[in-house]
């Protein structure tokens, strides 16, 4: 996100040199929304992969502290470059993947059919980053962070109503890989499937959660707002107090 960081502010000089002066590019880029959804790779790559030494080294606890200790800075540096609207998205429930039941076989829970410590595990950032967004919320009155609860719309009785294959992939992977096999063919009815290979989404489900994050059908989906609602909001420094303070 660093590098992405690097190229934003790239970006908002050449907008900046495009309408005329930073101010007007503040201006304009205060009414932009942005959408940022990190932290996956960071377990599905990092922490839970045995090559790698971090979760020796870190508790989940310590671990989703350090992530959220760097997402911190980034969504300042964000802020400082001229952000006033972000939808911040938390984690999925990665233990439902098909990569992780393939790698977890003997703690996959018999009631939900996931890696349930591994599900845990990320909610212990997601929490983490509630906390956050809202002491950004409270830091900065003339800006809003508004969370997207993916873990809770990612929910068998939220999105994955009508799929009728949740933890399967609709290509073949190799056992306890997450990308499709080389030349292989994937399913012929794609829009029954919630996984398109070991860790993504299908096309039927991305829609589906996109939906839900755009617009809410439960209180938990989003907060303060969703992205509809986001996108409606006339932003100044009586909207931010309201929100900052609903909150408290």
């Amino acid at each position: 996100m660093n590098a992405q960081l690097f190229n934003h502010n790239i970006t908002v000089s050449r907008i900046s040199k495009v309408l005329g002066s930073e101010e007007v590019a503040r201006k304009y880029l205060s009414q932009c929304i942005y959408v940022s959804d990190m932290g996956h790779n960071d377990y599905l790559n990092n922490y839970f992969k045995e090559e790698y030494n971090s979760s020796k080294q870190y508790t989940p606890k310590e671990f989703a502290q350090l992530l959220i200790e760097t997402y911190e800075t980034q969504l300042e540096k964000l802020y400082c470059s001229g952000a006033r609207k972000m939808a911040v998205f938390g984690l999925i429930r990665v233990g439902c993947m098909p990569h992780n039941i393939q790698n977890h076989p003997n703690d996959v829970d018999a009631s939900s059919s996931c890696v349930e410590k591994l599900n845990s595990d990320v909610q212990i950032f997601n929490d983490k980053l509630q906390e956050l967004l809202g002491k950004l919320n409270n830091r900065h009155s003339d800006a809003v962070f508004t969370y997207i609860n993916s873990y809770e719309v990612d929910s068998d009785d939220q999105t994955n109503t009508g799929f009728t294959h949740t933890r399967e992939s609709c290509c073949d992977v190799e056992s306890g890989s997450v990308p499709c096999k080389s030349l292989s063919f994937p399913c012929s009815n794609g829009n029954d499937y919630v996984y398109w290979d070991g860790a993504h989404f299908t096309e039927a489900k991305a829609w589906a959660f996109g939906k839900r994050a755009y617009k809410r059908q439960s209180p938990k989906d989003a907060h303060p707002y969703d992205i509809s609602e986001l996108a409606k909001l006339k932003l100044d420094d009586s909207d931010a107090y309201d929100i900052n303070h609903a909150q408290l």
